[in-house]
Parts: structure tokens; C-alpha cells; sequence
């Protein structure tokens, strides 16, 4: 098994904060880039608000704080992009500018570079200086909209007022859309010899995950999308997706009803405008079985179904044990889970590296492996240009 990781050799600067920047920083680093984040000098200590949380988005990456609200932290900061391949960045739109390292400042000196800004809305724009968080994004892009109303579709009865997530999905999405952009400018620099300037937005992002709700909105009577609703069992839900005539025959041999064929609630056009109605019949079978015996007869019989997991069921799960879906860490939060990345390799294990800096625990490293000797390296400290 090869010992090198594919981005072996790739240095990336990253100064998200947050999420979406964070996690693409982290893809990059468990696959071999050498990643080191830039915080504040503002902070001064190593705890994090949720040092558990921290970790997850950070293991693996170098820590160095810089005030980049000093001209010589800004020209620390520029020294170490010039040492770099890629630049990851979720500042608001004009912030970077406003330091001189936003990539028009950059790009003279160093026109290889890939430098990847993530935002709300877009780097431009009338909307571009919109605050975002991830909840803003999913109101924003229509995915909360669309949710509801699959819902609705699938249940008259349910609540028709918007229902806010409260799982970060814009942020996870940006970030891995921004680790592919970065990926695919990477490959072209390869040809090229030149970097690229990736503006990745968190609306667009979310918008992705509802094609057939914009193809839908552009025609006359649109079909109905949703049909599926939770399905009781004697201890908790199950969810079964009967989409294809395939499922149908083998929900019908599970349940023992046949009878089911002849429904004409049922036919291929009609089940998922009366979703509920086969739930129903389902549920005669299912509420006095439990979610194990369902789960695994209805898996036995073809029909693609699962148990509602937790989060804390997850890490007994026997396939993601399997998988090594998992990489235990222990630091001052105690010891504890982080998930690996959902991608694996053949060739080598892209497992997260264990540890996530402390604030500012290798500035002293990376300057002096920048040519700076520890008495200026002490000398900047001691102005406050880097902690």
C-alpha cells in the first residue's frame, strides 16, 4: 500500500472559520494536503466553545494565529500564500480585499494559486453582502419550501408552516462542493500552469439538492413529488421506499396481500398521490412487529428499508464498524468519536488524522520553516502580530 496520499505535497492556507470552509480544509487535509489554519490573535487560549466540534472540522491541520488587521500580519500572511497551492476563505465578500489578500492582490505574484472563497450569496451581486448562516440558505434556496410541500403532498394533514432544520446541511454541502472545485482547479493547473479564483455559495449549493422541484415549477400542473412517510412498528419507525414495481410485488409478498395488485390506489401512477393510504394498509402489519423484525423482513423481500437511527446508534452500527466510519480521538474534551471522511480508497487509508491544533500551537514551526529565526518570531509575538 502506498504511503503518499494524493494531495501529498499540496499546501493549503485556510482562514475559514466556521463550517463550510473548515470541512473542505479538513477533506484536504486527510487526504494528504498540508493544511494550516489561520486564526485571530485575538483569542487567547486553546478551548474552544465545543472543542469536540472543533476537532471534527479541524483535525489534522496546523494552527497559526496572525493579526491580520496588521500590515505586517498581512504580509506574514502573504508570505506564507506565496509557499502555496490553494487558499481557502468564507470571510464576508470585501473583507480579504480589505487585508490585501483577496485573490485581484494576489493573483500578479502568484498566478498558480486556487483560491477558493465561499459565501452566502456569492462574491458579487446585489445579495453578496447579505449575512448567511446555514438556515438562510435552505429558506433562501427553496429547499425548505420544497420539503414542506412534499410533505403536504405525501400528508394533507401535515404542517403547512416552513420548517426551519436545524442540521447544518447548507455548510456540509458548500464544503464538499468547494473540495471538488478546488480538486478540478488543481487538475487544470496541472495543463495550464494557472490557478483559478472558485466562488462557492451556500444558495446555489442548497438549490442543487431540488432539480425536479425547478423543472416542476416551470410547467403547468406538475406532478406530485414526495411519498414517503415514517411507518410504525411496535417500538420506534421504519422507513420502506416502495418506488418501483419491484417493490410493490415484494411489499405484497411481505405482507402477505396480494389483494394489494388489485387496488387501484396502488397502480405505478397512482401510489405516490396516495402514499398514505398504503402506509395504512403497511401499518396493519408493521404495528405489531418491531422495528428489527421489519427492517430485516422487509430487506429479505427487496424493499429498501432502514430503522431511524440517532446519532449515538451510529457508532454500534455493525456496518460502520465495518468501514472504520469512525477515528477515536482523545484531548481535553475527553475522549471521543469523529467520523471519517464518507469516501474511501483502495490504494490508502484517508482516515483522520487524531489531533486538531491548539490555538496557535505551530506558529512557531511554520514561520521558522519559512526562514524566520525564533528571535523574530519572538519579536512578532511580543507586538502582538502573531500569538
Amino acid at each position: 500500500m502506498p504511503s503518499a496520499k494524493p494531495l501529498a505535497g499540496i499546501r493549503v492556507v485556510d482562514f475559514s472559520m466556521a463550517y463550510a470552509g473548515p470541512i473542505c480544509g479538513r477533506m484536504m487535509s486527510d487526504c494528504g494536503a498540508d493544511v494550516i489554519k489561520i486564526e485571530p490573535t485575538r483569542f487567547s487560549d486553546g478551548v474552544r466553545s465545543n472543542p469536540r466540534i472543533f476537532t471534527h472540522f479541524n483535525a489534522g491541520k496546523l494552527g497559526v494565529q496572525i493579526d491580520l488587521s496588521d500590515p505586517e500580519g498581512q504580509q506574514l500572511a502573504h508570505e506564507l500564500i506565496d509557499s502555496a497551492d490553494v487558499v481557502i476563505e468564507n470571510y464576508r465578500p470585501g473583507i480579504m480585499t480589505k487585508f490585501g489578500l483577496d485573490y485581484a492582490s494576489i493573483k500578479p505574484r502568484h498566478p498558480g494559486l486556487v483560491y477558493c472563497s465561499i459565501s452566502g450569496f456569492g462574491q458579487t451581486g446585489p445579495d453578496a453582502q447579505r449575512a448567511a448562516y446555514a438556515p438562510i440558505a435552505h429558506a433562501a434556496s427553496g429547499y425548505d419550501v420544497a420539503h414542506m410541500g412534499a410533505q403536504i403532498h405525501a400528508n394533507p394533514q401535515a404542517q403547512t408552516r416552513p420548517q426551519a432544520s436545524g442540521i447544518m446541511i447548507a455548510d456540509m454541502l458548500t464544503g464538499a462542493y468547494a473540495y471538488g472545485a478546488i480538486q478540478t482547479a488543481l487538475l487544470g493547473r496541472v495543463t495550464s500552469g494557472l490557478g483559478d479564483h472558485i466562488d462557492v455559495t451556500m444558495l446555489e449549493s442548497m438549490m442543487t439538492l431540488i432539480p425536479a422541484h425547478q423543472q416542476a415549477a416551470q410547467v403547468v400542473d406538475p406532478p406530485q413529488m414526495g411519498g414517503f412517510l415514517p411507518i410504525t412498528a411496535s417500538d420506534g419507525y421504519i422507513m420502506a421506499c416502495v418506488v418501483s414495481d419491484k417493490n410493490f410485488d415484494g411489499l405484497c409478498a411481505a405482507l402477505a396481500r396480494p389483494d394489494l395488485h388489485d387496488d387501484e390506489r396502488f397502480g405505478r401512477t397512482s401510489r405516490i398521490p396516495n402514499v398514505r393510504y398504503l402506509v395504512g394498509e403497511i401499518e396493519q402489519w408493521s404495528a405489531t412487529r418491531t422495528v428489527a423484525e421489519c427492517e430485516a423482513h422487509f430487506n429479505q423481500h427487496g424493499i429498501p428499508c432502514s430503522r431511524y437511527n440517532s446519532a449515538a446508534d451510529l457508532f454500534d452500527e455493525p456496518q460502520l464498524q465495518h468501514r472504520g466510519a469512525f477515528t477515536k480521538n482523545t484531548d481535553e474534551a475527553g475522549e471521543y468519536f469523529v467520523q471519517n471522511l464518507p469516501f474511501q480508497f483502495a490504494s490508502m487509508d484517508n482516515a483522520t488524522t487524531r489531533h486538531a491544533p491548539m490555538l496557535g500551537e505551530h506558529t512557531d514551526a511554520v514561520f521558522t520553516d519559512m526562514g524566520f529565526d525564533q528571535t523574530t518570531i519572538n519579536a512578532f509575538r511580543d507586538r502582538g502580530i502573531v500569538a
